[in-house]
């Protein structure tokens, strides 16, 4: 849209508010006032929302709730379809009676599914969880491992528990009012007054509910419903459907439909996406709600749970099992102290008892001693009493071993299979920018303004990104907040290390085969070349420049300072641009001190300062998209002139560097503040190529996303560590499948040809338009391996699935993608469980 067509549309915008208040000042009477304002807001969210799509989503980010599908050529791009069955199903086409031969009733009439493919045991599988939960196959059948969803950032709807009153008609935000996502709200915001939302969706001090009187305290909606519409009913909720369900409506009602899936056995598990998980359990008791929650629901079911996170909520699942550990660890350390406390009152008694009958029973001391003789004093008890430190530190270590015993069996007895979409495994870019120089998560308003909330968040620092250094035996080297070493050689005791996997691939009897990689770049680039965030580009570059009034940029007089990911986990990241900037109050190191009291002095160990370990869960399924722009790095300029104040300014952001398709790296100019509809569409430039064999997913990094991948060689790390028999290169281990764009058959291998056949383009479009229906069948890509835990004894399962050209949120309406996930959960059901 040209710059004089925005003037205009800011300018129509005031216009409109105009003929409002003349209309108001006239009405007669309440109706009147309700229907002018009713109307005016539906206009204005119409005007907002269009021309937000017009600027192709410049302004999408990770917190970006109203985002549509960066493929979607249809108009309806966000509303979901009446149904997500598509026709022509298997049952249509093939026989699903279980008591009958398959092969030989569908051999010559094979079925397909547009998504599912034409595997007649899987889809036979599909249609009896369908048919049984639905009751068609006659009694109703819910038994199946329920699921539990966890929403990512942003993602979860915030209701009013306190009376704001906020300027402009009918404004007041009231109890058990919805305010994220309000949308009239974002539009008040736009063209009268900021503050309103600003105040109520901040922060106070420690994550704390705002203090003052013009505060809120909000707290997160209840159920599947919180996480299925962010602004339910009326005209936004049918305008915006797609892009404020994006978590997981779309996933609700593909359960329902495809798999039987109901309330009784899905669950979603909303949270206050503006906390830390620490802050969360503190004030909500989250955590402990979630864990209640899963022990309910496998106890009615009898069957161990599903749990399916998206993007942030991946995280908020590794804070919880890193918790549940530190919480059995503390209830074994209790039991110890009350068994301990209960054995010495025993003693005592025995003592006292001892003491009372010495006197009378001396007379029996000539009788033969085994008849009459007085109990012994043990050991214990003749023994000098232990140090109490010493002994309450022999406790916390048995405690520490009989913890971790009970975590892996309630593990094992609770979560059957995770369900990873979109997870940022070492966090994410974004939200870094948007706590340094703030960014408006794609709502109208100003940078400036979203970065006061943005501050006050302290979810942002649950995506700090986390260096793939962490993940390296050899790279223990930083600085703890204490200022002590960490240790130099950190060793799991459970997984030989990848340094050593890594000399295993990279052996000279490997190498005279051929490239030991060939089929693994992805791994290559993150073991063998080790690649990190600031691989490509810093991570963050900051120039600062000493300049005379007159000179221009760059000045003569400057130094260039570049910032990574260690700094952020050390949050030196805060302190440098609190020197440089030096902002009043100092905001920034505020937020470093929340960074320090949210994870490096919580009980539970720091997941910031490691990479994260496959988690010891029997199935573990990971499915990402790739090849969307996504921000990676930033530059930042602070011009000092002479005689002139630089204090009071918020870090100006000069350029945004971008992840694209095939991992190149592309640059942006950024235009300094200004108002929404007043920008123009940026431009974006090739700067260089990247390491990358791929670009992000439009929210999460590619290096951030395909850390799943070294999980798939968690079984060769346990083999290797236990001395057992593996294939020379470690990679042998991982099978690979690829599915190519609109095919409907997955094919062994690594390459795979692109659907030319006539007829197999036919059966793989279902007429539909919709971006999410048939025609949008990217590529797939998955990997596969498993292996025996010698942690648990069981058999585990890791796959990992990329999308090509699939963007962040659009992994939870994807029916090719969930096709893909859920095919793999069907056939663990049929080998575990004999459900099916």
């Amino acid at each position: 849209m040209p710059l004089t067509q925005r003037w205009t549309a800011a300018t129509i915008l005031s216009l409109k508010y105009v003929v409002l208040f003349l209309f108001l000042h006239r009405a007669h009477s309440d109706d009147d006032i309700h229907v002018a304002t009713t109307h005016l807001t539906e206009t204005l969210l119409s005007d907002f929302v269009t021309d937000k799509l017009s600027l192709d989503a410049f302004e999408d980010s990770f917190l970006d709730p109203i985002q549509a599908d960066p493929d979607c050529e249809d108009q309806n791009c966000y509303t979901p379809p009446v149904t997500t069955l598509e026709e022509g199903d298997a049952e249509d086409t093939c026989s699903t009676d279980f008591q009958t031969d398959v092969e030989e009733i569908c051999t010559a009439n094979p079925p397909v599914d547009k998504h599912w493919g034409r595997n007649p045991n899987i889809l036979r599988m599909r249609d009896k969880l369908r048919r049984s939960g639905s009751g068609l196959a006659g009694e109703h059948n819910t038994t199946r491992p329920p699921i539990f969803l966890i929403p990512g950032l942003a993602a979860t709807r915030l209701i009013a528990w306190k009376f704001k009153a906020c300027p402009g008609i009918l404004s007041d935000i009231k109890i058990q009012d919805n305010v994220w996502l309000n949308l009239q709200i974002l539009v008040q915001a736009s063209t009268l007054d900021v503050s309103c939302m600003k105040e109520c969706i901040a922060l106070g001090v420690n994550q704390s509910d705002a203090n003052d009187s013009g505060g809120c305290k909000l707290r997160p909606d209840e159920g599947l419903d919180a996480i299925s519409s962010l602004s339910p009913d009326g005209f936004s909720s049918e305008m915006l459907m797609g892009g404020t369900n994006t978590v997981y409506a779309w996933l609700i009602q593909w359960l329902a439909e495809h798999l039987g899936y109901d309330v009784s056995n899905l669950i979603g598990l909303p949270y206050d996406w503006r906390l830390t998980p620490s802050k969360m359990q503190e004030r909500d008791g989250y955590l402990a709600n979630m864990r209640r929650k899963l022990e309910a629901s496998v106890s009615t079911s009898q069957l161990p749970g599903i749990v399916v996170a998206h993007s942030m909520g991946n995280l908020v699942f590794q804070y919880f099992l890193e918790w549940l550990r530190a919480e059995f660890r503390q209830e074994a350390f209790e039991g110890f102290l009350k068994r301990a406390a209960k054995r010495e009152r025993a003693r005592q008694d025995r003592l006292k008892k001892t003491k009372t009958n010495s006197a009378s029973t001396s007379y029996l001391s000539t009788m033969s001693g085994w008849l009459y003789s007085e109990p012994q004093a043990t050991d214990a008890e003749n023994d000098e009493k232990p140090d109490e430190q010493d002994r309450t530190l022999q406790l916390r270590e048995l405690a520490k071993i009989e913890g971790d015993a009970l975590w892996h069996e309630w593990i094992e007895k609770h979560i059957w299979t995770y369900v990873g979409l979109a997870a940022p495994l070492l966090g994410a870019a974004n939200p870094l920018r948007a706590v340094i120089s703030g960014e408006n998560m794609g709502m109208p308003l100003t940078d400036e303004a979203a970065r006061h909330m943005e501050l006050s968040f302290g979810s942002t620092h649950t995506l700090n990104p986390v260096s793939t250094k962490m993940g390296f035996c050899d790279s223990w080297d930083f600085e703890k907040w204490d200022e002590k070493k960490m240790e130099r050689k950190h060793v799991d005791v459970r997984l030989a290390c990848l340094d050593d996997i890594v000399l295993d691939i990279e052996s000279q009897e490997n190498k005279d085969i051929g490239d030991p990689w060939a089929n693994f770049p992805t791994l290559k680039n993150l073991l063998y070349k080790r690649s990190d965030w600031d691989s490509d580009i810093p991570m963050i570059q900051i120039v600062e420049e000493n300049c005379t009034a007159k000179e221009k940029s760059p000045c003569a007089v400057n130094r260039t300072l570049h910032v990574g990911p260690r700094d952020v986990q050390s949050g030196r990241v805060f302190e440098i641009f609190n020197e440089i900037w030096n902002e009043p109050d100092e905001p920034l190191l505020v937020k470093r001190n929340q960074l320090k009291d949210s994870f490096w002095r919580d009980n539970v160990k720091n997941m910031l300062n490691r990479t994260w370990e496959r988690p010891l869960i029997k199935h573990v399924i990971m499915a990402y998209g790739v090849d969307i722009p996504t921000e990676v790095g930033y530059a930042y300029r602070k011009r000092n002139e002479e005689r002139k104040s630089s204090s009071n300014e918020i870090p100006n952001l000069e350029t945004v560097y971008w992840e694209t398709e095939g991992g190149r790296i592309e640059e942006e100019r950024v235009q300094e503040g200004g108002f929404l509809l007043l920008k123009k569409k940026p431009t974006k430039r090739f700067w260089k190529e990247g390491h990358q064999k791929h670009g992000g997913d439009g929210s999460v990094p590619y290096l951030s996303l395909a850390w799943a991948q070294t999980w798939l060689l968690h079984s060769v790390r346990a083999l290797k560590h236990s001395g057992e028999e593996f294939a020379s290169n470690p990679l042998d281990h991982i099978r690979i499948s690829r599915r190519p764009k609109g095919a409907i058959e997955w094919k062994e291998g690594v390459e795979a040809e692109a659907v030319n056949d006539e007829v197999q383009k036919d059966l793989s479009d279902t007429g539909t338009s919709h971006p999410h229906g048939t025609k949008y069948k990217p590529e797939m890509i998955r990997y596969f391996s498993n292996g025996t835990s010698r942690t648990t004894g069981i058999e585990y399962t890791t796959s990992v699935i990329e999308a090509i050209g699939v963007e962040h949120k659009e992994t939870t309406r994807n029916y090719d993608i969930l096709a893909a996930v859920f095919t793999d959960v069907l056939q663990f059901m049929h080998d575990d469980f004999d459900l099916i």
